[in-house]
Parts: C-alpha cells; structure tokens; sequence
C-alpha cells in the first residue's frame, strides 16, 4: 500500500455490512414487537464492540482513508517525530539531522507550537516538514464531533502558519486513534490523516534508545513512515528516540537509504 488506500477498504466494507445487518435486526424485532430495551441494548453494544476496532486500528481504515506508507523502490523512509515541539529535545533531534542530507517530518501540538514558535521556525528552516499532532494532546479526540476536530486542527494550523506562513497539510491524530468523527473533521479542515508502517514505541517511559534502534532495524522497510517522538506527551521525560537517533541515520545509510519529508515522498 502506497498512501492511502483507494475506495473502500475491506474493514470499511465488513464494516457498514455489520451495521447493515444490526439495523436489519432491529427493524424486524421492532415489527414483531420485540425490540425491548434489553434487546435494543445488546445490538447496541455488538455494535460499538465492531465500531471500537476501527478506532483502536487505525491501518484497517474502517471510517476512511488514511495515509499508512509511501511507495517502494525510491529508497526512502519517512522519520516523523510526536508531541513536540520543545525547546530541549526537539532542538538535539535537530542538531543530529542537521550533520546529515536526511530530512524530518515533526507532527506538531499546537498549544506547543504557541509557547514555542521560535523552534517551529527553526524546524522549518532547517528544511523539515510540519504537520499536525491536533491543538491539544486529546487522547478522547475521536469521540469529539467533527466540527470541534476541525475547528482545533485550524487553529493548530494557524499556530504554525503564524510562525512560518507554511500550512500544514498532514494530520496524526493523537495515539493514532481515528473515528468517523475524526476523518471528517479532518477532511472538513483540508487534512490528510497520516498514521504509520513502523513505529519505535519511544514514547514509553523507560524504553531504552537501543530497544528502539533494535526494534526499526528489524522492521522497516523500504517506503516506511516510521513513528518516533521528539517530546513526551506533558514534556515530563525524554524519548529514547532523541538518544536513538544518530544509530537510526547510520542504519539509513549503511542501508543507503534516505530519510525525507512526507510531502517528498508521497510527491
């Protein structure tokens, strides 16, 4: 899969087929006068219980197109950093790329970008590309209605705009999580959402920087977008990644590969 998938994916099929078919049960216990309450409760619930795969899952693409990989064969990855930016970390995930021709993605937070435009400058002179983490780390944004997720991903856009005059375009919803409310707020707001192939699960605290060099080496492959972190969700820890890094750019190039931008490879 090379971005996102086209038309409708088979989570998304099963999916409205499953939604189908309760509804098909309700209306007929209804016209037999049997669609009590606890009756309605259980197809209520056999519902939800499909509905939460598709957030927690987001690569199933059940409620819509999401952005999981780039195309092979170009020998690039995508690295794109979580949760920042801040004024500590963000800026040695900065200084180690900037001895290198490798290039970032850093999904930004927008109440952080306010307190720190001076280091979304700095990212974005520097050559990386700017996306969007939300305004707020949310970790309940795919309950939120679709005009309140649009409205925080415009005024996370604007914060970064603000300080670059560049436009975000890319969207990673917090934890990944991805609702039918998410993807049309997101859409409503001129966003891509964008998840990822490999990730290092950095954002733990306590995972080692060589656990998670070991964990993408095992993993990543041509075409990648891989998941890492350049903050910690509330700025309480650092991320393995910010030690991992320079052992992650000798495995690009022993591999001779390159890490760029999104909007590069997905181009």
């Amino acid at each position: 899969m090379s971005e996102a998938t086209s038309g409708r994916s088979p989570a998304r099929v099963a999916f409205f087929a499953w939604s189908a078919a309760l509804v098909t049960l309700a209306v007929l216990a209804a016209a037999r006068g049997e669609l009590g309450p606890r009756r309605l409760a259980m197809l209520s619930a056999a519902w939800y219980a499909v509905a939460t795969i598709g957030v927690f899952f987001p690569w199933l693409q059940m409620y819509g197109p999401i952005v999981l990989r780039g195309p092979a064969g170009r020998r690039a990855v995508a690295l794109t950093f979580d949760d920042g930016p801040h004024p500590v970390t963000t800026r040695r995930i900065l200084a180690t790329l900037a001895a290198t021709q490798h290039r970032a993605t850093f999904f930004v937070l927008g109440t952080k970008a306010r307190r720190h435009p001076d280091v979304i400058r700095e990212i974005h002179a520097a050559g990386h590309t700017l996306a969007l983490h939300g305004d707020r780390h949310d970790r309940l944004h795919a309950f939120r209605f679709p005009r309140r997720v649009r409205d925080e991903l415009l005024r996370a856009a604007r914060a970064v705009e603000d300080a670059t005059g560049v436009r975000p375009r890319f969207f990673r919803p917090p934890l990944g999580h991805t609702s039918l409310t998410t993807t049309r707020g997101a859409r409503r707001a001129g966003m891509t959402i964008v998840g990822w192939s490999t990730r290092g699960f950095d954002g733990v605290r306590g995972r080692t920087p060589e656990a998670v060099v070991t964990h993408v080496a095992r993993s990543v492959s041509d075409g990648d977008i891989v998941m890492l972190h350049d903050a910690s969700e509330h700025d309480d820890f650092e991320p393995a990644s910010v030690r991992a890094l320079p052992e992650l750019l000798r495995l690009l190039d022993e591999r001779e590969w390159r890490s760029v931008g999104l909007d590069t490879l997905l181009r």
